[in-house]
């Protein structure tokens, strides 16, 4: 239509010729699936239609197990055909670092290759989310992912990280894979490291070792130059401990002076006698000729002589050889000699077996023993070094810096710095020396406070007029906006304007004497300004930020790098771990539910939005998952999809993840609350039409609920979680929604390198760790579906210095211990009014039922008496607000567990005494109240408390 003539035809150009029509819309993706089409023909569009109950047939198809029964279980005895099923896990398992990454043994302060824990799982330095502290944490299983591409990570600080793409690292807002950063990207690094070895040496050879590291030669000749007179006594006092001479040269053009470790040639020569007449004696001793001693060692004649008449020596090794000729020890030959009257002084013979002869200054890095000694002598080390290569400055900028030409040499002292809690910046310095260029790579510890925390924890010699321009100036009011500074969580703004009302900058001004501006949202603060809003609003929110073990780095570039074999860490329970002074995500296991379905029923399609078919086929090997039905296919588009699925016709379709998945109809990015719901609707059409069980995997957020919108677990059938537990190596499989089976059953898992084991045994798995007759320990058998299991119940009462003091849950609801301490308090008379009370199941099981309520009573009991439960006993029983204790349903299921781990006896209410429980090899004592229950199990004379088998 001409834009100038509003009714006249571009074509004829007849007036008044237009008609109009109404062009019907595009069907959704969704719509097309539900009534079938071109694309879809064979979905089942007959479907769609209202029919008579009297018509609609019934499938004779049963339900189908996964060979998993732990999974079977929980989805209430098998998989229902068309259902839809979502699995709440960790996003991704394609998450793994290159063999060179070194990670921290907090055991003995070694620092390791991730590759040493394919030998043995030694423990890791994990983060604790919930405060933002580190601490250790066990290793389950060391995870080889083959070849993949890699990136190179670098961030602000000068860390590097070389790991896959998909690998997570932790943001403000959550753990995000490095692909998907941007530079300027915060993200979190420990703030302090202080794990420390155990392995003394002596001082002597700590200061040697930082001397050659820092203005050290270790060739020819042991030298070392400086100008300090500090160091030049301590180089004496060293030389004499090593039992060498120190002479002293001077250097030309400058006032330094060259310092040379030396065996002077008239000892060296005395040694040598020494040695001689010790050969002698000892050939007179055990009446031997040269030649015979010569023949029984492997040594030739010639040689004997040559040590017989003094011209040389045997070296520490060939002493022991001649000794061990005949059956003596090589203490016996003079050692102290042997060593002295070597051509290698001693000095060149400990720095031999450190590695550290002949070192270039860009070769040079720290000895792993140095890693593994104790704070003090870490301490003396760092000074040391510093006072060699270090610098300190008090003008404008106030600071401490190291210098060296060795990057691997500055990454080590970095590393170092760090387990005193001193963040330093490493950064590169381009130089021209002699017309030569090179890189010198600088480490920085900015500004007044942390300028002083290194003085005061490490220290170092000369430096007296900048150290004492320091001490003098004033401690500043407000940290550095662009160094130490904290990320703000979306919610932030809100958060703090809950606390304040309307009037935030004024409120603030008053409480902290800051000014805050709301309009830089999405810009961070420094860490003194946070530190001082969590002390003015002490609410966990803000204390978690301003507080904990976490340094907010800034991700500068993440670049594409070279393929390299790659590993992971499984670290239960934390799920991260440190790796190159950085936090990361640690691995989970979703492949072998796919292994059996293809094995067992045919054809089973596996889609990944976040791994290529390699990296699944790599997990797949690892857990014996392989089989020629098993389908692999890296694709988001929900229309391709369910063409794969028209075309292919799969028994079983698994979908990783949900929120990586897109729908054509909705124009937004993935992971979006549009996005979520158009996905899953249209495979939620998928499963009912052609009756294909479908599992989807949902990313697990930093709270444990599964990301999306909350309608996402409204429109699936099924809702599971995998949750970790106390046990390191556990893991539960819980449904929390289930149209086909109970939400009561529960599955146990045990995490170990070939994938998920079904417990056998969970109950016993529960109480290994029970601290048998210890006060505040109960045991009790709780129902979970269908099965009985045994739990450990513990409780703590401590005196409270609190105005209100706590009453802390774990594994139970706290109204129900509210009820029970209300009880105790009026019944028993127990004073808990001004007692802190921690309860908690031990496992990871949440008891939800009544009848632990007599558990929890007699623990929180006993830990007030300080008393022991008497005997071998469980505890069974629902407390009444009148002090009564009401009867169990279950209660053979629930005694013949108990019995079957080798429990004596159990106190019961007496109504549950009866028919049901005369089979029972336990001792039952049925109780009315509690009052009963606390005198059988506390106040009665104590048996010797016998663990169960």
């Amino acid at each position: 239509m001409e834009p100038k003539w509003a009714g006249r035809c571009p074509s004829c150009g007849e007036w008044n010729s237009l008609v109009e029509e109404v062009i019907r819309e595009t069907k959704t993706l969704t719509a097309q699936i539900r009534a079938g089409g071109s694309n879809f023909s064979h979905m089942g569009a007959a479907n769609s239609r209202p029919r008579p109950i009297t018509e609609i047939e019934i499938s004779e198809r049963e339900r189908q197990s996964t060979y998993i029964p732990e999974f079977d279980r929980v989805l209430g005895g098998g998989i229902v055909p068309g259902s839809l099923t979502l699995i709440g896990g960790e996003p991704g398992i394609g998450k793994c670092v290159v063999g060179e990454t070194r990670i921290l043994d907090p055991a003995t302060g070694a620092l390791r290759l991730i590759t040493d824990w394919a030998e043995s799982c030694y423990p890791v330095v994990a983060l604790e989310e919930s405060g933002n502290t580190l601490s250790g944490a066990a290793v389950s299983a060391f995870l080889p992912q083959g070849i993949q591409p890699t990136v190179l990570v670098t961030t602000r600080l000068g860390r590097t990280l070389r790991c896959t793409e998909t690998h997570p690292v932790l943001t403000i807002d959550g753990w995000r894979p490095v692909g998907a950063l941007c530079p300027r990207t915060q993200i979190a690094t420990p703030r302090r490291l202080p794990f420390f070895g155990s392995e003394s040496q002596p001082d002597a050879l700590v200061r040697l070792i930082a001397y050659i590291l820092s203005d050290g030669s270790a060739g020819k000749q042991i030298t070392v130059t400086s100008l300090l007179p500090e160091v030049a006594e301590d180089l004496k006092g060293l030389a004499q401990a090593l039992g060498v001479t120190l002479c002293v040269y001077d250097k030309a053009k400058t006032q330094a002076k060259h310092f040379r470790f030396v065996v002077p040639y008239a000892d060296r020569l005395q040694a040598r006698r020494t040695v001689q007449e010790a050969l002698c004696q000892i050939r007179e001793q055990h009446a031997l000729s040269w030649a015979e001693w010569a023949r029984r060692s492997g040594f030739s004649y010639r040689q004997m002589m040559t040590w017989r008449h003094g011209r040389g020596i045997p070296t520490p090794q060939q002493a022991g050889i001649l000794m061990e000729a005949i059956g003596g020890t090589q203490d016996q030959l003079a050692p102290e000699a042997l060593s002295l009257g070597a051509r290698k002084s001693p000095v060149m013979h400990t720095l031999d077996a450190l590695g550290m002869r002949f070192q270039t200054a860009a070769t040079k890095s720290v000895p792993g023993l140095v890693f593994r000694l104790p704070k003090e002598q870490l301490r003396l080390f760092l000074k040391v070094l510093f006072s060699c290569d270090g610098s300190v400055y008090a003008g404008k900028v106030v600071g401490v810096s190291y210098s060296t030409i060795s990057r691997q040499l500055a990454e080590d002292i970095q590393h170092l710095l760090l387990r005193f809690g001193l963040v330093a910046k490493l950064r590169t310095k381009p130089s021209t020396v002699n017309g030569s260029a090179y890189t010198a790579y600088e480490l920085q510890l900015l500004g007044v406070p942390t300028v002083r925390t290194f003085l005061s924890e490490i220290g170092i010699w000369g430096r007296h007029a900048a150290i004492a321009t320091i001490a003098a100036l004033p401690e500043p009011e407000l940290g550095s906006t662009h160094y130490d500074t904290i990320p703000l969580p979306s919610d932030f703004w809100l958060q703090l304007r809950a606390l304040t009302g309307r009037a935030l900058r004024r409120t603030v001004l008053e409480r902290t004497g800051l000014t805050l501006y709301p309009r830089r949202a999405g810009r961070p603060i420094s860490r003194r300004v946070m530190e001082a809003l969590a002390e003015a609003f002490p609410t966990p929110y803000f204390q978690r930020l301003a507080s904990g073990d976490v340094f907010w780095d800034e991700i500068v570039s993440v670049t594409p790098a070279e393929d390299a074999h790659v590993y992971d860490l499984s670290v239960p329970g934390k799920a991260n771990f440190v790796a190159a002074d950085l936090i990361v995500h640690n691995s989970t296991l979703m492949s072998m539910l796919c292994g059996n379905l293809a094995a067992q029923y045919g054809t089973t399609l596996y889609i990944s939005g976040e791994e290529s078919v390699e990296q699944i086929k790599l997990r797949a090997v690892r857990l014996d998952a392989l089989h020629k039905d098993l389908l692999l296919a890296s694709e988001t588009d929900i229309g391709v999809i369910a063409g794969f699925v028209e075309q292919l016709r799969p028994k079983y379709l698994v979908i990783d993840s949900i929120q990586t998945m897109i729908s054509p109809d909705v124009d937004s990015a993935p992971g979006t609350v549009s996005q979520v719901r158009a996905a899953t609707s249209a495979l939620a059409a998928l499963a009912k039409g052609k009756r294909i069980p479908i599992f989807l995997v949902g990313h697990v957020t930093k709270e444990g609920a599964i990301a999306g919108p909350r309608v996402l677990e409204h429109m699936v059938d099924t809702v599971l979680y995998f949750e970790g537990d106390a046990h390191l190596t556990y893991r539960i499989l819980r449904a929390v929604k289930n149209r086909f089976g109970s939400t009561d059953e529960l599955g146990i898992f045990e995490m170990r390198s070939e994938g998920l084991v079904g417990v056998d045994n969970p109950s016993a798995a529960f109480l290994a760790e029970r601290p048998v007759g210890s006060p505040g320990s109960t045991v009790t058998a709780t129902m979970e579906g269908s099965r009985a299991l045994l739990v450990e119940v513990q409780a703590l009462v401590a005196q409270s210095y609190l105005t209100s003091p706590r009453r802390v849950t774990n594994g139970v609801h706290r109204d129900r211990v509210s009820l029970v301490l209300a009880v105790l308090e009026k019944r028993l008379g127990l004073s808990l009014a001004n007692m802190d009370v921690f309860v908690s199941v031990a496992g990871g099981v949440r008891v939800e039922e009544p009848s632990a309520d007599l558990a929890i009573a007699l623990a929180v009991a006993g830990s007030f008496l300080d008393r022991p439960v008497g005997g071998n006993q469980v505890f069974l029983g629902e407390i009444g607000l009148a002090g009564e204790v009401r009867s169990c349903t279950q209660i053979e299921k629930r005694l013949r567990e108990a019995a079957g781990l080798g429990f004596g006896g159990a106190i019961l209410p007496q109504k549950n005494i009866g028919r049901e429980t005369q089979g029972t090899v336990l001792e039952l004592q049925g109780i009315e109240t509690v009052r009963q229950a606390v005198e059988k199990a506390l106040l009665a004379p104590q048996q010797p408390a016998k663990p169960p088998l």
